[in-house]
C-alpha cells in the first residue's frame, strides 16, 4: 500500500467517530430492550399475581362456610338418645347459638330415667375398649326405657397421630353426623371404633373418614360438604375446652376419655358403670 492509499488523519478521526456513534446507538438500543423486558416482566408478574389472587378469592368464596355455631341436636354439647320398646331414638333440637357454651352435664331428667353421659374421643383406644365391653349393655338400658344416653364428642388425642389432627377431624365427623343424620350416629361411631387407627400413625385421611361415615349409613351432600370443609372445627375446639375446664370431670391426672357420668356423678371406675346405672334406677 502506498502513502497515497492510506486514509488521512481526518478520515481516521471520522471513522473513529462513526464507530463510536454506532456503538453508542447500539448501547441505547440494548438499554431500551432491557427496559422493555423489565417493564414487561413486571407487568406480567402483576397480572399473574392478580390472577392468583382472583383464583384464591373465587375458591374461598366457593367453599362451604365453616360454622361458628354448634351442631343442632347437641344443645347440651352432647347428642342425646332415649328409648322404649326395644328401640333407641336420638333427641333432635334446633341449632345451637354461636355464642352459647355447651353444658358439660345435661340437666337431670324429670321422668326418673337414669341419665348416662359419655365423653368420648373417637381416636381413643380406651374408648374403643369401653364401647366393646359396655355399649350394648348401656343401650339395652336405653331400649328398655330405664336410662337415657348422651354422647359428647371431644378431641384430646391429636398429639398421638403425628400432627395430622386426626382426633379433631374425627370429632368434626361426629358432629356432622349429629347435625345431619342423628339416627346414624351410633352406627357411624361403631365404624370409627371398629376401624380405629393405631396411635403413632397419621390416623385416617379425610377420604377414609368419609368412607367410614358412609359405611355407617350417613350419606348425602350435606354430610359430605360438612366433612370436606370441616364445618365444626371451631366448635370441636370450643366444646372440648369447655369440658377440659370443668373441674367435675377431672380425674387424678386431669381429664381423660372415656369419662362417664351417671345422673351427673362421675364414675371413678369404668367397670362399675352397669352397677352404677342399676343402683341409680332403684
Amino acid at each position: 500500500m502506498t502513502n497515497n492509499d492510506r486514509p488521512s488523519k481526518n478520515e481516521r478521526r471520522q471513522h473513529a467517530r462513526d464507530v463510536a456513534r454506532q456503538r453508542a446507538e447500539a448501547e441505547k438500543r440494548r438499554k431500551r430492550r432491557n427496559r422493555w423486558f423489565l417493564q414487561g416482566g413486571i407487568g406480567l408478574g402483576i397480572i399473574a399475581v392478580a390472577a392468583i389472587v382472583a383464583i384464591v378469592v373465587v375458591n374461598v368464596n366457593n367453599q362451604p362456610a365453616v360454622s361458628a355455631a354448634g351442631p343442632k341436636n347437641m344443645a347440651t354439647g352432647a347428642i342425646q338418645f332415649t328409648g322404649s320398646d326395644g328401640t333407641v331414638t336420638p333427641v333432635t333440637s334446633g341449632a345451637v347459638s354461636a355464642k352459647a357454651t355447651p353444658s358439660p352435664v345435661p340437666t337431670a331428667a324429670a321422668d326418673g330415667k337414669v341419665q348416662v353421659t359419655e365423653y368420648v374421643d373417637w381416636a381413643c383406644p380406651v374408648c374403643k375398649q369401653f364401647e366393646a365391653a359396655y355399649a350394648d349393655q348401656i343401650l339395652d338400658k336405653v331400649k328398655s326405657g330405664d336410662a337415657t344416653l348422651a354422647i359428647q364428642p371431644v378431641s384430646i388425642l391429636d398429639r398421638s397421630y403425628q400432627n395430622s389432627r386426626y382426633a379433631s377431624r374425627a370429632a368434626n365427623a361426629a358432629m356432622c353426623v349429629a347435625n345431619y343424620a342423628p339416627d346414624k350416629f351410633l352406627d357411624v361411631q361403631t365404624q370409627f371404633f371398629d376401624n380405629q387407627p393405631e396411635e403413632g400413625t397419621k390416623g385416617l385421611t379425610n377420604a377414609e373418614i368419609a368412607k367410614l361415615v358412609k359405611a355407617g349409613g350417613a350419606t348425602g351432600s350435606n354430610v359430605s360438604e360438612c366433612l370436606s370443609s370441616e364445618r365444626f372445627r371451631g366448635w370441636v375446639t370450643k366444646s372440648t375446652n369447655a369440658v377440659l375446664a370443668d373441674p367435675a370431670l377431672q380425674g387424678t391426672q386431669g381429664f381423660g376419655t372415656p369419662t362417664v357420668l351417671v345422673n351427673g356423678k362421675k364414675i371413678a371406675t369404668l367397670t362399675d358403670v352397669i352397677t352404677e346405672i342399676d343402683a341409680a334406677s332403684k
